[in-house]
């Protein structure tokens, strides 16, 4: 029977939301202590007249509501652990106390429950975050590596030199570049015999001296190869300088520089996302400290090798020349803990040697000073020194 002659169900009125919907509910609340239980019966219209049976073991307070006050009167919210989403709302003073007293575990945090499918959803999300960095970010750059104009290639690399003389700058004053007139005519000579012998365009390759101490060189998109001082002062020939020129020649004329920045932006900003820098400074940083310190793969590595070893003896160098450098490098430093620069920590450096050598050994050709004697001091002395021209 319905309607107004219907007899009201036995328990005490409260508020019933099941989590299926928004809507709430007036249900009738009757504590069974002997058994245990809180029947709840439904006292108007719901999608079911079945009443609902609450173990008074698996009640709990909903947390942070169980001591809230409405007219100055208590008011509770329960949950089951039955039924996790639903809420009862109880006002009626006897009814709470009451089940204060036979429901135990109301104050008990409720376990967690679906382990299983969370520790799935994390495994998922870390698998395709994997997959994203280390499969379609690599795919994804070498494509667009490919399909980027000079122009923008060009772009990208200076915005990357600028970054990277901020990041190495001391104060207020960027790191400067060395442009002692007779040393960047020396260092152009020297590109300019290379870039002879090869396939690059003639204007394929910009060179910049920065005034580092670090031994160190490195290609950047675009064809800006830029040698830091350090570099200089350690080498004992122009050759050993012409053969690292040429190694990073062979990054340039393979695009590495490009990949390697479209992959590092790809792979910091799915982290930023990840993690929360939306703000992108460490993307940033990260993104300059792996172009200056650019580990490319070894297959990158020995690829612009070889490139310096085919290259260097058409321009009258041993294909060797670099070897006397790395053995320095490699005896002051050791081959795998050293000096972070691209030239003293390659984990391979021993590797690279002897490929060096094994060049040098099948080179019978004539050998042409790289520079004359005077190109050579000349550019020693591009960042300015005793060997710099007066004028």
């Amino acid at each position: 029977m319905s309607g107004p002659w219907q007899a009201k169900p036995e328990g005490v009125p409260c508020a019933f939301v099941d989590g299926k919907t928004a809507q709430s509910h007036e249900v009738y609340a009757d504590l069974r202590a002997s058994d245990e239980v809180l029947v709840l019966s439904f006292g108007g219209a719901h999608d079911t007249d079945r009443p609902l049976t609450w173990a008074l073991s698996d009640m709990r307070y909903v947390e942070g509501q169980h001591g809230l006050r409405r007219n100055k009167a208590r008011l509770a919210v329960f949950t089951s652990q039955e039924t996790p989403n639903a809420r009862l709302y109880v006002r009626d003073a006897g009814l709470l106390h009451a089940l204060d007293l036979t429901a135990r575990h109301l104050k008990r945090r409720p376990p967690v429950t679906g382990r299983k499918r969370l520790a799935g959803l994390i495994s998922g999300a870390i698998a395709a975050v994997a997959l994203i960095v280390f499969v379609l970010i690599p795919i994804m750059s070498d494509q667009l590596a490919r399909l980027l104009p000079i122009e923008g290639e060009r772009a990208l690399g200076d915005r990357t030199y600028e970054q990277i003389r901020t990041s190495f700058s001391e104060g207020f004053f960027e790191v400067p570049e060395c442009t002692a007139p007779s040393g960047v005519a020396a260092l152009n000579r020297m590109n300019e015999r290379l870039l002879a012998v090869s396939d690059l365009d003639p204007d394929a390759v910009r060179l910049t001296v920065l005034d580092l101490d670090m031994i160190n060189a490195f290609a950047l998109p675009g064809g800006r190869i830029v040698i830091m001082n350090g570099l200089i002062d350690a080498a004992e020939s122009p050759e050993e300088v012409a053969a690292v020129l040429a190694h990073e020649m062979g990054h340039v004329a393979h695009r590495d520089p490009t990949r390697h920045a479209l992959r590092a932006v790809g792979t910091f900003g799915v982290l930023s996302l990840v993690f929360g820098d939306f703000a992108g400074g460490t993307l940033v940083l990260m993104s300059v400290n792996q172009l200056v310190n650019a580990q490319y793969s070894q297959g990158a590595e020995s690829a612009a090798d070889s490139f310096a070893h085919d290259l260097l003896p058409k321009a009258g160098v041993s294909p060797g020349a670099m070897a006397p450098l790395f053995e320095r490098l490699k005896a002051e430093y050791g081959d795998v803990e050293g000096i972070a620069s691209h030239l003293a920590s390659h984990p391979a450096l021993g590797d690279r040697v002897a490929r060096a050598e094994a060049a040098a050994d099948g080179y019978d050709g004539d050998l042409v000073p790289i520079l004359s004697a005077a190109d050579w001091q000349a550019l020693r002395a591009i960042c300015g020194g005793a060997w710099e021209d007066a004028d």
